[in-house]
């Protein structure tokens, strides 16, 4: 279940915080592919905070929502961007701002009598120390055969356009969607909307580390 932040509600007693649009539908269509099989992970709502530097703000915020006192879990996911380490101690900044437990580190859980937090960044989903975003994650995990040659193809086109001193300001999605506007199956969707169509391995190490972190932290 997704909703945006001016609904000033929760649905359920885990709460998984969601930077972006990209990310909050990813982590949706991610728990309907759990549930398929398991359940017990119909217990999460994933919710947008709207970006990184709205973090601090919207865990402020939610304190004042009419059912927040139900909530027991919250899970943060963001990317790590262009550091790893940076992104941690935003995350940790942000936390003891409002006065939340604060994780020792990625797919840490701390806890106080009220709430369990954590927070792991994309692209590893786990403790190992990777910069990058969701769209790195994707475009190593993608589902179609002989995906490689593809992407040699659309690196060499893309390094193309910058030595011909075109700016590509965000490298990482203008690698993935590239890749999929020369593919049949995804090329008018967005990344949610390609992920739910099959484009994702939901299987691969990275997304086990994050059904483990939603095993441990759940209420």
């Amino acid at each position: 279940m997704c909703k945006r932040r001016n609904r000033n509600e929760f649905t359920t007693s885990n709460i998984i915080l969601c930077e972006g649009a990209d990310t909050t539908f990813f982590t949706i269509y991610y728990l309907e592919y759990l549930q398929n099989t398991e359940k017990d992970f119909e217990a999460f709502f994933a919710f947008d905070f709207l970006g990184n530097e709205n973090l601090p703000n919207f865990l402020d915020e939610i304190k004042r929502y009419s059912n927040y006192d139900e909530v027991k879990s919250i899970l943060i996911l963001r990317d790590s961007e262009l550091s790893f380490n940076s992104s941690v101690q935003s995350v940790k900044s942000a936390l003891s701002k409002n006065g939340y437990p604060v994780p020792s580190s990625t797919n840490e859980i701390a806890e106080d009598e009220n709430i369990s937090v954590a927070f792991s960044l994309f692209p590893s989903l786990s403790k190992i120390e990777k910069s990058g975003t969701l769209e790195d994650l994707i475009i190593n995990n993608l589902t179609e055969i002989d995906v490689e040659p593809v992407l040699n193809d659309v690196d060499g086109f893309l390094t193309g356009l910058q030595e011909n001193n075109r700016r590509l300001t965000w490298l990482h999605k203008s690698r993935l969607y590239t890749y999929f506007s020369v593919t049949d199956n995804y090329i008018t969707l967005k990344l949610g909307e390609a992920t739910k169509a099959g484009a994702f391995n939901f299987e691969c190490e990275e997304m086990k580390s994050l059904k483990e972190l939603l095993i441990a932290i759940r209420q």
